[in-house]
């Protein structure tokens, strides 16, 4: 099975394999001027990935990434037709090594990565301190997976209910913690905004990693049911020289995974298509991961015999609704002075 991280050694066997690129890179686009195993401007030709969405399939991950192939440009400009058409041919080059490489000697990737369609490549110019010029591949790679919810490394066998009428929203965070704190690698769990994302407000301190967090996405009400929306955090500590950064978006990806396993066999259905995206932040300290935008359906038959109402009928006016709300507060008034 191909994780996140044998995924990007691929890639980076390419490229170093392909007689005009000079050096590689992983990382979000700022550092794409930055050699983190050197600290230095790194050599041209340059091949860098940009990580993109990945999407939970049944039966497969779809891995969208961005290929940058990019080349440095003179301050004036003089060279910027042969950078882009160099670049370009290697990028026609990389693709056909995807696209038609179905033997051991020449990698197997076209069984092994499954890039989805042709790919759309957009020119790239930059003027970071160098001005730096190139073509980006858009490209979706499939990788077969199967969502064994028996293979994660969750103590106890820990699973999500099956075949239990669904309680309340409280319940189902209170058996995502319980994932959070069986899982085997998961060191913290958090709920609420993303502002706490890295304080524990039990502690108040900064939370152990790898840490889990879940924050409330949008609920909608469909007939019979309802669909319950969340963004899990998946993340981890950074190294100061993001040299971990590589092992860090696979073993949270690989967490994801047990996760979306659990959720997708239980009674919570965790509904197909599920998008998680690269998370980068750089606070006092740095955290790298996945963000995973999920959705549960929940039965609901809306049962207008069970609400917590008391009868009543229309023709209200305003001021005696306004009157009603008076007396109310009164009421609790009262109650509050009995209590002193």
């Amino acid at each position: 099975m191909i994780n996140y991280k044998q995924l990007l050694t691929d890639f980076g066997s390419i490229a170093y394999h392909h007689e005009q690129i000079r050096s590689f890179g992983f990382g979000d686009l700022p550092q794409i001027t930055n050699d983190i195993l050197t600290d230095q401007e790194p050599l041209y030709t340059r091949m860098y990935i940009v990580p993109g969405n990945i999407v939970f399939n049944q039966n497969q991950i779809t891995y969208q990434l961005s290929l940058i192939i990019l080349d440095k440009i003179n301050n004036d400009l003089s060279n910027l037709s042969d950078v882009m058409s160099d670049t370009l041919e290697i990028q026609k080059d990389l693709w056909t090594i995807l696209y038609q490489s179905y033997t051991e000697q020449y990698g197997n990737f076209s069984w092994n990565l499954l890039p989805q369609d042709f790919p759309t490549v957009t020119p790239f110019l930059e003027r970071f301190e160098t001005i730096v010029g190139g073509w980006t591949m858009s490209l979706s790679v499939i990788i077969p997976f199967d969502y064994n919810k028996c293979t994660p490394p969750v103590y106890g066998d820990y699973n999500f209910p099956q075949d239990q009428e669904f309680k309340s929203y409280k319940l189902i965070l209170q058996n995502l913690q319980l994932f959070g704190q069986y899982h085997e690698q998961i060191h913290s769990y958090g709920f609420g905004d993303v502002q706490q994302l890295t304080n524990d407000i039990i502690t108040r301190q900064e939370p152990l990693y790898p840490r889990m967090y879940v924050n409330p996405n949008t609920a909608l009400f469909h007939s019979g049911q309802i669909e319950y929306g969340f963004n899990v955090y998946i993340i981890d500590k950074l190294s100061i020289d993001l040299s971990n950064q590589q092992d860090v978006l696979s073993d949270t990806l690989e967490i994801a995974k047990d996760l979306f396993a659990k959720l997708y066999l239980s009674d919570y259905s965790a509904e197909w298509n599920a998008q998680l995206q690269p998370f980068f932040e750089r606070t006092e300290t740095g955290v790298g991961g996945w963000l995973l935008t999920m959705t549960s359906l929940q039965k609901s038959d809306y049962n207008r015999c069970v609400l917590p109402t008391t009868t009543f009928s229309n023709g209200v006016t305003w001021e005696e609704l306004m009157n009603l709300w008076k007396l109310e507060a009164q009421k609790w008034e009262d109650v509050k002075q009995e209590n002193i």
